[in-house]
């Protein structure tokens, strides 16, 4: 696992290099020592003993929510989502609440199964959740916020929850989704119904979903006028047709797929990216890395990463089937939930699949906080495959 960490990192600094090498600011210096920053800690996080966190999981939690509420009170008017450290560092209070949130989490539910035939067994997990959720939400900082739904989503079903039990879960979001369409939203009630019979859920709780769905379905056309921001919209609207707004919202979208396809099998050779080099493609660095890499080493280029990224989210899972510790194999189910949400709408993003969401490429987009809290997810998972007998 640490070897193909190594390698992705590595590839990742060299991509940095290539599509910033004759801009000033020297980025790939600056994510080199990012790179030896997150080393650093992550051998201090393997050097801890895991009974500590485990004991200071929902204190660390209580603690994440803090800087969440001040960039929320004192930058409300700004576009920016970080606090400003000495030395030039800009920490990103989100990336420590995915830790903090994954080790509260693991720790609740490794001894709380939930299931929705036990209601009561949702409200805890639920309210872990939420908190940071809303905060993050409303920096606004959507796509980290969804990471977090990703997380926990994935270390519900580990828990105990069925795949027909999140659906019933998620089908309020989805009535969001389809209401536009009267069909489609028509044939998901169906569904609904259908699931509920078959799963015997509780009559009040079978009520109370039907009634959120319906609220939701029509509240969307609220939510889509008053709660989602104009550049949220505009994603959205640009997703469904890049060509609406060929030189703005969709501009990133296009370049990205120019400069993905001109790469062809082997692409174009390294530092040799005309969409790159030309500054065609905006943010090449940081969310548009994967398109950077298409175009200059091709199609086997982005298969030999994807690859690597797949034994890596391999390896995290085997981690989370092995150990006996139910907060391990949480921890490790959690990181691979992460990492994963990341890497599937990072690229997706850069080639048209999904809406432009901001969400970084994980150890290969520039980025200090995102990098460091990524290794300090591996650095404690090494640390409890290691040790986590000890709890």
């Amino acid at each position: 696992m640490l070897v193909t960490l190594g390698l992705i990192i590595m590839i990742g600094l060299s991509v940095v290099y290539s599509a910033t090498w004759d801009e000033p600011g020297k980025h790939w210096l600056k994510q080199a020592m990012y790179v030896v920053m997150g080393v650093i800690a992550m051998g201090a996080i393997y050097l801890i003993p895991p009974k500590i966190f485990y004991a200071m999981a929902y204190p660390a939690w209580v603690a994440s929510l803090f800087p969440l509420l001040y960039i929320i009170i004192f930058k409300a008017n700004s576009v920016e989502r970080w606090i400003a450290l000495p030395g030039g560092f800009n920490l990103q209070p989100s990336e420590l609440t995915k830790v903090a949130l994954l080790l509260a989490m693991a720790r609740l539910l490794s001894f709380q199964p939930i299931t929705l035939k036990r209601p009561k067994t949702v409200i805890a997990p639920f309210m872990l959740f939420i908190f940071p959720f809303i905060l993050v939400l409303n920096q606004p900082n959507l796509s980290t916020a969804l990471s977090f739904v990703a997380m926990t989503t994935v270390m519900a079903y580990w828990s105990g929850l069925t795949f027909r039990e999140i659906f019933l879960l998620a089908s309020p979001v989805l009535s969001v989704a389809l209401t536009f369409h009267q069909l489609a939203w028509a044939l998901m009630f169906i569904v609904l119904i259908a699931i509920i019979v078959v799963s015997r859920i509780n009559l009040k709780v079978a009520a109370l979903l039907l009634l959120v769905n319906i609220i939701a379905g029509y509240g969307a056309i609220f939510v889509w006028n008053k709660v989602l921001y104009e550049h949220q919209r505009g994603r959205i609207m640009t997703f469904m047709d890049p060509q609406r707004d060929p030189l703005g919202a969709g501009y990133q979208v296009l370049q990205s797929k120019v400069a993905i396809g001109s790469g062809g099998l082997l692409g174009k050779g390294f530092l040799n990216g005309t969409q790159t080099n030309l500054s065609f493609l905006p943010e090449e660095h940081t969310d548009f890395i994967f398109s950077v890499l298409g175009e200059q080493f091709g199609f086997l280029g982005c298969v030999g990463v994807l690859t690597l990224y797949l034994f890596l989210l391999h390896r995290i899972l085997r981690v989370g089937s092995d150990v006996r510790n139910r907060f391990v194999s949480l921890v490790a189910v959690g990181v691979a939930g992460i990492l994963g949400f990341h890497i599937i709408v990072n690229v997706s993003m850069t080639i048209g699949l999904m809406p432009v969401t901001g969400l970084p490429l994980p150890f290969m987009s520039y980025g200090g906080s995102f990098l460091i809290s990524c290794l300090l997810m591996i650095g404690l998972l090494v640390n409890l495959r290691a040790h986590g007998h000890n709890l």
